[in-house]
């Protein structure tokens, strides 16, 4: 009698800790969909509530930190190019969320003429996300490159006052951005 108790008692624990460890992985997914959700919502008030004190964000072995502050700022430069963001697919690692996902904006249409498409790992502790590390992403970066490098030179010449909107990343700068890309588009005309 002392076995079966002991035998029902385990599998009770075990169906708990499943359950458990269930929900989390749940959570943690749906708190990454939330949070791509809010950054096509263009919605900083809603989003900061799924990011940390601060967060880091990882492409190759650059590493952007960000306090809650900065990160603000970073969205507002983003915001202006209008991103929308599509989930390819997703999936919980080891307590990490592995997702892939499209981005277009105005800036990536000019400069790649097609989505940006990523794979990245979010770390996420105490329920928000802390680290996003992109590991693969599919851009033809030569005609990126080539863009951008003649779009800067022909802003230098012909509108100096927009001269250094590249390394601008306020939302000042990304506005001067989209005026680049709308003069120097028009002059290809």
């Amino acid at each position: 009698m002392i076995r079966f108790k002991t035998i029902v008692g385990s599998l009770i624990l075990f169906v708990c800790i499943c359950s458990l460890n269930g929900c989390t992985r749940n959570d943690n997914t749906q708190l990454v969909k939330d949070y791509y959700n809010q950054l096509n919502q263009s919605n900083y008030s809603e989003l900061s509530e799924f990011i940390g004190d601060s967060i880091t964000i990882s492409e190759g072995d650059y590493n952007m930190n960000y306090s809650t502050n900065d990160y603000y700022q970073f969205f507002q430069w983003d915001s202006v190019f209008n991103p929308k963001y599509e989930i390819l697919a997703i999936k919980e690692i080891d307590n990490k969320v592995e997702i892939s996902i499209s981005k277009t904006c105005t800036r990536i249409e000019f400069l790649n003429q097609k989505p940006l498409i990523s794979t990245e790992i979010i770390e996420i502790k105490n329920q928000k996300i802390s680290k996003i590390k992109n590991i693969e992403m599919d851009s033809d970066f030569k005609l990126w490159n080539i863009k951008r490098g003649q779009m800067v030179t022909w802003i230098k010449k012909n509108h100096p006052e927009l001269d250094g909107f590249i390394y601008d990343q306020t939302k000042i700068g990304a506005q001067n951005y989209l005026k680049a890309i709308d003069l120097y588009t028009k002059s290809e005309k």
